[in-house]
């Protein structure tokens, strides 16, 4: 931080810790005077407002010249008063302050600054004094609102109504003489309509759709007509291609003369129609459909057009997995189209949406559409369709009543966006905006609490979904709080000692979860004179939030080794190659291993003593896999030679092994990125492939691991115990590393809320998930002072 004449440049890691620096100093009044990013994080330059204020009065403009004194010279013992630069949308930042010492430049630089800013405040005091343009700009304001209330009154949400608006082109701001005259208003609503029709996708052609046919699965919640709809669908298909090669099927047998139902419509049609209960084989009875044995002798075709009526669900029901997971487990392709009924509130659809593309998902595809039924009985269409274009769901039909097959219609966008925007009344059960303009800060402050309460119920349910599958996150989240609490005291915290004793019964408690160790090189981590401690690795591999001070450890590798036995780790990644009688120990325990080791490396094969640089060349190539190397997709190809590694040059025995050599190229243009060797336990066999990733992934995790220890240092973290905050630190950056890599749906879930919170897309990043973990145990931290969340209290666990 550096000072100059009231003007203050603060320095900090990103945006957030900057700011920090600048309340703590200035308090919350202080002017943003600039803010830039430069070299190791963000640049902000701010003054005491009073200071500004002071400034401000020094440089007001002289009053006019006298008679006596002539115009183009300026007033005895004055200074000249420089022109002004034209003014701007955007004015250009000041330029970088200089040290304190520098007071004739800093002056005139400030002088020039304060001229800007006050340049600006009287422009904006001559644009609000300017009836006429205050008039135009009350009147555009009226029509934003005016539009917007129209979309909130057809049911869309703020949010989407929000988007499309920031949108609104300038020359539809002119506000129409009058705003009730249809003509004048005709383009505004023309743009509304093109802009949800962009976002709603639909059926293009039923006709190529029924050309192409298939297996159709309607699903969806109870009571929102799937068995009316299959049969409407079934016989468009009926009236195109006649019955011949169309069938109908149930497996709802809970619902008492569902089966029959569907027999009455299929009698209707002339087609067929098959009944399954919960026990039945759904894949084999379409694929008897689809090729059915007589079809086969004849060589004719089975049926082209296959429509089941799935039973209805909850979108809470526990059941719903496993019955989206048997429309998935045929060999006929299916295409699950989820039915909703769009009488019914927003939250609902989103909840439905949500539970049903998730079970889809995961049963192997997503849904392939949706069709809407009973809007004949919806008051507002938009709370539908605003869900369905969130989703980003295709729309194939809309039905308005039990007519079969009338009531079942192709998808007009136009006609139904503007139909759904017909609607502008407002509704009873929305919030009431002159209440709202009456009571501004009651109302406020009532939204401000519901946002700090969603927000404290989003962070504890991602905090939850960490704990489920990380081990030793219990214990990070109060590593972290003890260090947030030991802020700024001298004494040390005892938190590595914390760690020391309680991890070995926390991976001891876990034992019946198989875990390893990454075991990093013997040597301080450059820039923070600190030796990297170990990390468990899950069965996968994958780094885990629970980390082992190495000067904890029993002294010597022998020592460090058994040790690591007792926890009953599986397998071990070890950055330094051991002694071979340790090796052979392991291998004799059961317990792989891998390690990294240079091209020189001399080992035994073919009875001769060669480098593994040179021997690779007669080992056996795999299929190339992708990776991720230094933050972007790579090549990896993989050669394997089994090889013996010796105690000395003259020893001609030794320990069996598997020498692995890898090249990382980028996969559009074919270069090489990097080469890499290791030597692993020869009782692996390929399995090791899992874990030379691991090893490849591992690589960043001490540079990981010192960003996270600065940005601790930063933000007043554990600055008086450098020990506890490396600690913290190693937990942290292998918690972000795991994020980037785990491929799982709760991985994908938690890194969209760090990217929320964080308030920046995090992606897959590690850096920058490891940024948003950091922002997220602050604000949980202050949503549990402020009694939004409650802290966490238990024994450190798994």
């Amino acid at each position: 931080m550096e000072r100059g004449m009231g003007v203050q440049r603060f320095i900090g890691i990103n945006g957030r810790d900057a700011m920090r620096q600048v309340r703590a100093t200035l308090g919350d009044d202080a002017l943003i005077l600039s803010n830039r990013p430069v070299e190791g994080g963000v640049e902000i330059i701010a003054m005491p407002e009073q200071d500004h204020a002071q400034s401000l009065s020094q440089f007001e403009t002289p009053p006019p010249p006298s008679d006596e004194t002539p115009p183009s010279e300026p007033p005895p013992s004055e200074a000249p008063v420089p022109v002004e630069a034209p003014a701007q949308s955007d004015p250009a930042p000041p330029e970088p302050i200089p040290p304190s010492g520098e007071d004739d430049s800093t002056l005139g630089m400030m002088q020039a600054m304060n001229r800007q800013l006050l340049e600006e405040m009287r422009s904006m005091l001559r644009e609000q004094g300017n009836p006429a343009r205050q008039t135009a700009a009350d009147a555009r304001q009226r029509l934003v609102g005016a539009l917007r209330r129209r979309l909130i009154n057809a049911g869309f949400s703020a949010a989407l109504a929000g988007e499309l608006l920031e949108g609104l082109p300038e020359e539809l701001l002119t506000p129409p003489e009058d705003e009730q005259d249809e003509a004048a208003t005709a383009p505004l609503m023309a743009w509304l309509v093109r802009q949800l029709g962009e976002r709603l996708t639909t059926l293009d052609d039923e006709g190529e759709l029924f050309d192409e046919a298939g297996v159709f699965a309607l699903v969806g919640p109870t009571g929102v007509g799937k068995t009316t709809t299959t049969a409407k669908l079934a016989s468009r298909y009926v009236m195109r291609h006649g019955p011949k090669e169309a069938a109908l099927v149930t497996t709802d047998s809970y619902r008492i003369g569902a089966a029959e139902q569907l027999r009455i419509y299929a009698r209707l049609l002339g087609v067929e129609v098959h009944a399954l209960d919960a026990e039945g084989d759904l894949g084999a009875l379409l694929e008897r459909l689809a090729q059915p044995r007589r079809a086969l002798l004849s060589r004719g075709a089975g049926k082209r057009m296959m429509v089941i009526d799935t039973v209805g669900m909850s979108q809470r029901d526990q059941r719903l997995m496993g019955e989206i997971a048997r429309l998935g487990a045929s060999t006929v392709p299916t295409r699950r189209v989820l039915v909703l009924d769009a009488a019914r509130h927003g939250d609902t659809l989103e909840q439905v949406i949500d539970a049903w593309q998730q079970a889809s998902t995961r049963a192997g595809a997503p849904l392939w559409g949706c069709i809407l039924t009973k809007l004949d009985e919806a008051a507002r269409l938009g709370s539908v369709l605003d869900v369905v274009i969130r989703h980003r769901l295709r729309l194939c039909y809309v039905s308005r009543g039990q007519r079969v097959p009338e009531d079942l219609e192709p998808i007009d966008g136009e006609a139904l966006l503007r139909e759904a925007l017909s609607l502008d009344q407002a509704s009873p059960f929305a919030f009431d905006e002159v209440d709202l303009a009456a009571h501004p800060q009651e109302s406020r402050q009532r939204s401000l609490s519901r946002d700090v309460l969603r927000e404290g119920s989003a962070l504890e349910a991602t905090f939850e979904t960490l704990r489920t599958h990380n081990l030793g996150m219990t214990l990070l989240e109060q590593g972290w709080r003890q260090a947030d609490r030991d802020a700024g005291s001298e004494g040390r915290s005892g938190f590595a000692r914390l760690m020391a004793a309680t991890t070995q019964q926390t991976l001891l408690a876990s034992s019946d979860r198989p875990h390893a160790l990454w075991w990093s090189k013997e040597s301080s981590v450059s820039g923070a004179d600190q030796m990297m401690p170990l990390v468990t690795l899950d069965q996968h591999g994958m780094p885990q939030p629970l980390v082992w001070p190495r000067h904890a450890l029993p002294a010597g590798a022998p020592e460090q080794l058994a040790w690591a036995e007792q926890l009953g780790v599986e397998w071990q990644l070890l950055m330094q190659l051991p002694d071979i009688v340790e090796l052979d120990r392991l291998d004799g325990q059961g317990c792989a291993w891998l390690a990294p080791v240079s091209g020189s490396r001399r080992v035994l094969h073919g009875g001769a003593r060669q480098p593994l640089s040179k021997l690779m060349a007669l080992g056996e190539a795999d299929e190339p896999i992708m990776v991720r190397h230094q933050g972007k997709r790579a090549a990896l190809q993989l050669t394997r030679l089994e090889v013996t590694l010796t105690p000395n040059r003259e020893a001609s025995h030794g320990l069996p092994v598997t020498a692995w050599y890898g090249e990382l190229r980028d996969p559009d243009e074919g270069r090489r990125l990097a080469r890499r060797y290791w030597l692993g336990t020869s009782r692996t066999g390929r399995d090791a492939v899992s874990r030379i990733r691991c090893s490849l992934a591992l690589e960043q995790l001490p540079l990981l691991t010192r960003q996270a220890w600065q940005a601790l240092e930063a933000r007043g973290m554990a600055r008086a115990d450098r020990e506890q905050r490396w600690q913290l630190a190693a937990a942290l950056a292998s918690l972000a590393l795991r994020l980037g890599l785990e491929e799982a749906d709760w991985a994908m879930d938690v890194r969209a809320r760090l990217s929320r919170v964080a308030q920046r897309r995090c992606g897959r990043r590690p850096k920058a998930l490891l940024e948003g973990l950091l922002d997220a145990f602050n604000a949980r931290e202050a949503l549990s002072r402020a009694g939004a969340v409650q802290p966490i209290t238990a024994a450190a666990s798994a």
